[in-house]
This record gives structure tokens, C-alpha cells and sequence, in this order.
């Protein structure tokens, strides 16, 4: 039997681990609209908080490393390759296209670089704005007939609740040659990135 000389990486499960990451993303603010934020004690937010910081750094890294290895692998490749000539287009593409670092211009081999070295891992979060929680739907119901019932004109409105959630970005911080830096990764556009390269 023969045996390949290198890492063989699947492409559709670098594809699949980037979508996954989104997911994770995506879904937190939907299960913070719907479960007590003073509480937390919904069974689905409980899941979250076990699993997703756990699971955000497992997809962030095998991502990362697959596609420098990937990156590797390519460039490792003979010039005139037609396989390495699509790969640097599709790449060169993704760097014109896609800035994945908030506020700095970086390639999307750089930014993998950040992200495997990165000793700082700190998601972000922001306070939702003008209500839109679950609760906020049940205060204005209650609201509602209270005034109709009543006839009084007079009853406050509710205040919207006070909620957190994900903003989808994550601050990363680290040292290079004992000098601290710091970015902030647009996980979309990250995400973005690797489904064109990878398209």
C-alpha cells in the first residue's frame, strides 16, 4: 500500500467546522432573546454555557490550522501546477475581498496566524437595543389588555428588559517578539473567507 507524504486535509470539513462556527454565533442571541437573563436557568441556555466557549475554540483552531497547512501545501507545489495556480487565485481573491480583522488589513494566512497564537480568546458582548426580547413580547401583550380592559389610557408602557448577547466578534490578543498586540476578528467575514477559498 501507499501512503501519502502529508497531511491530507478534507476541504468540505474545513467548510462544514467554518459553518459550524457561525452557527454558534448566530444561534446565541436567539437563545439569549428567549431565556431569562437574570437567570439563565433555561435548559438550552444552560447547553450553551457548558458548550460554547468549548466549542468556538475547537472549530476557531482546527479552521485556522487546516488552512495554513493547506496554505503549506500549496506553495510546497510545483509552479506550473494548475492545482496550485487555482488555489493562489482563489486566495488572492479572498484577500482583495475579505478583511477579517476589524480596523486592520491582513491576509487570511495572517489572520489564521493570530488565531493559533492567540493566549487572548475573549468573544464579544453588547446590550440588545430597544427591547425585542421574548419577555418584552409578553409585557406588551399584558400591556395591551390591560389598557383595553381598563379603558385607562394612562397605564405605562413596559420597559423593555435589559439582554445580552453576542456581538460576532472576538478580541484576540497576544505577543510577538514580546511586543503585546491586539485585533479584533469579524467571524462572518472570516467565515466568508474560508467558504470562497475553499468554494
Amino acid at each position: 500500500m501507499q501512503l501519502p507524504s502529508n497531511y491530507v486535509l478534507d476541504r468540505e470539513a474545513i467548510k462544514l467546522n467554518a459553518y459550524r462556527l457561525i452557527c454558534h454565533f448566530y444561534a446565541n442571541k436567539e437563545i439569549a432573546r428567549h431565556c431569562d437573563p437574570d437567570t439563565r436557568d433555561d435548559a438550552i441556555a444552560k447547553l450553551e454555557d457548558n458548550y460554547f466557549f468549548r466549542e468556538i475554540s475547537r472549530l476557531l483552531l482546527e479552521v485556522a490550522i487546516s488552512i495554513r497547512v493547506l496554505d503549506d501545501q500549496m506553495k510546497c507545489l510545483p509552479n506550473g501546477s494548475e492545482l496550485r495556480s487555482s488555489y493562489e487565485s482563489a486566495m488572492k481573491a479572498v484577500n482583495k475581498h475579505y478583511q477579517c480583522m476589524m480596523f486592520d488589513e491582513m491576509k487570511l494566512r495572517e489572520v489564521c496566524n493570530k488565531i493559533i497564537h492567540a493566549d487572548v480568546v475573549e468573544p464579544h458582548i453588547q446590550e440588545a437595543k430597544n427591547g425585542g426580547h421574548e419577555i418584552d413580547h409578553h409585557n406588551w401583550l399584558g400591556w395591551s389588555y390591560a389598557t383595553e380592559e381598563s379603558g385607562n389610557k394612562d397605564i405605562p408602557e413596559p420597559e423593555p428588559i435589559k439582554w445580552n448577547h453576542l456581538t460576532n466578534n472576538i478580541r484576540l490578543g497576544g505577543r510577538h517578539h514580546n511586543e503585546q498586540w491586539w485585533h479584533l476578528l469579524e467571524v462572518p467575514t472570516f467565515v466568508g473567507a474560508i467558504g470562497e477559498l475553499l468554494a
